[in-house]
């Protein structure tokens, strides 16, 4: 609790960071084209840069096995990661594609375990599993247009919730006790 109230002095700050994340997130749903090719061409530059130390990491690495298999990964990750970001409209393309492929499939799943296993609260967990799978269906029937709209909504929504998250917790600070 008294990390807490030590922060409480910054509570302000906390408020901006939610605020404007709840911009951002608006702003990305608005020009959810824009949002999407940005979420796409960041994720090449992660696989690049990932790639790029998994290289490096091949020849720290000891036994023929690991190196082979680190340099199959690491070369993988920088091409994959050159072509999204020189193609963010492919890659949009085909992260869409297999967005929809997981949620079918991850729902279909979800509602088989909650049938087969009979976990407490398995009603939840078969809702979640069907939402997913229609989900996943949607936006298979959409594509490829939505891939150009999805990803930027997904990313608008979590950075307003993200915010309200932030806005929350500084309101709750601010009325810590000094």
């Amino acid at each position: 609790m008294d990390l807490f109230r030590q922060a409480r002095h910054l509570w302000g700050w906390y408020l901006a960071l939610g605020v404007v994340l709840v911009l951002v997130g608006c702003y990305a749903i608005w020009a959810e084209t824009i949002a999407t090719l940005a979420s796409v061409i960041i994720l090449g530059i992660v696989l690049l840069i990932a790639g790029i130390a998994q290289l490096i990491g091949a020849f720290m690495a000891r036994g023929i096995g690991h190196i082979i298999l680190i340099l199959l990964v690491g070369v993988l990750d920088v091409v994959v990661g050159y072509i999204v970001i020189q193609h963010p409209g492919i890659g949009a393309l085909a992260i869409t594609l297999f967005l929809a492929a997981l949620l079918i499939v991850s729902g279909i799943y979800r509602v088989a375990a909650a049938i087969w296993f009979h976990i407490p609260q398995s009603g939840w967990i078969a809702l979640s599993g069907v939402l997913s799978f229609i989900l996943g269906i949607l936006l298979w029937i959409e594509w490829p247009s939505s891939a150009f709209w999805f990803m930027g909504l997904v990313v608008g929504i979590h950075f307003i919730f993200a915010g309200l998250a932030w806005s929350s917790f500084a309101w709750r600070l601010r009325e810590l006790p000094a």
